[in-house]
């Protein structure tokens, strides 16, 4: 069964089988074969001479083949992760449809908002086609976050409609820090990019992984303070350029 909670990590045994299959099944696999089978079977050409037009045309299709395997398995990732993040999307509105039946309005709007803001994110993350380990972690926490605030949403409403107590506010209160995080944290996106550890923490709660994206983003905000630091100083008169042109 497929966990659609996150989209990493991709199934790479899948990848590599559709991949293999999209090459047997290409007309640049096989149609090259046709002269060769033809040269035995319809012009009666020796069978080792066929072997051999066989065998040198499977050796130029396997290093054609290989120079393309790269470029087609870049393809299928990127084609696996925008079809996980539509059925995750799907999942999720799903979800705000049916707060709104039961009647929760208010919550079905909050986790619309972070669909639309996890949409943003997976365009921007993977608008130039790669896929890098701090792109895998920011996507892990992001779906996580958003899987976590539908659970918290759904089973608060659910209470509420069963009559439970509830600390309605306090659970709320953790979604809008969340979300107030999840903006910060796209307005950040293009700094926070970069190298980082292996990801992890995919079932993590809303507030450790609000605590982690928080972390990120304060670390992209120091870093875009100091460049803009080094950029504003003033030359010092007694910088090594000055003493060296003294």
């Amino acid at each position: 069964m497929q966990n659609y909670r996150s989209t990493f990590p991709l199934n790479e045994a899948a990848i590599a089988r559709q991949a293999l299959r999209s090459i047997l099944l290409d007309p640049i696999t096989w149609v090259p074969l046709v002269p060769a089978v033809a040269a035995s079977t319809i012009f009666d050409v020796p069978a080792i001479i066929a072997l051999a037009l066989g065998a040198i045309v499977i050796g130029g299709l396997g290093v054609y083949w290989r120079t393309r395997w790269s470029g087609i398995v870049q393809e299928l990732r990127r084609k696996s992760i925008a079809e996980h993040n539509r059925a995750q999307d799907a999942i999720l509105a799903a979800a705000a449809d049916e707060l709104r039946k039961q009647p929760a309005p208010d919550y079905a709007h909050r986790l619309e908002q972070f669909i639309k803001i996890k949409r943003e994110v997976e365009q921007r993350l993977h608008e130039d086609g790669t896929v890098t380990p701090q792109k895998i972690q920011l996507e892990q926490l992001i779906d996580s976050l958003c899987f976590g605030v539908r659970d918290q949403l759904s089973a608060l409403a659910q209470k509420e409609a069963n009559g439970e107590p509830v600390d309605r506010a306090a659970a709320l209160a953790r979604v809008d820090a969340a979300f107030e995080t999840l903006k910060t944290t796209v307005s950040e996106l293009d700094t926070i990019l970069g190298p980082t550890d292996a990801p992890g923490g995919a079932d993590a709660s809303i507030e450790e992984i609000t605590r982690r994206l928080r972390e990120e983003t304060e670390i992209a905000r120091r870093v875009q303070a100091r460049l803009r630091a080094e950029e504003t100083a003033p030359i010092s008169s007694e910088s090594p350029g000055r003493r060296e042109l003294e």
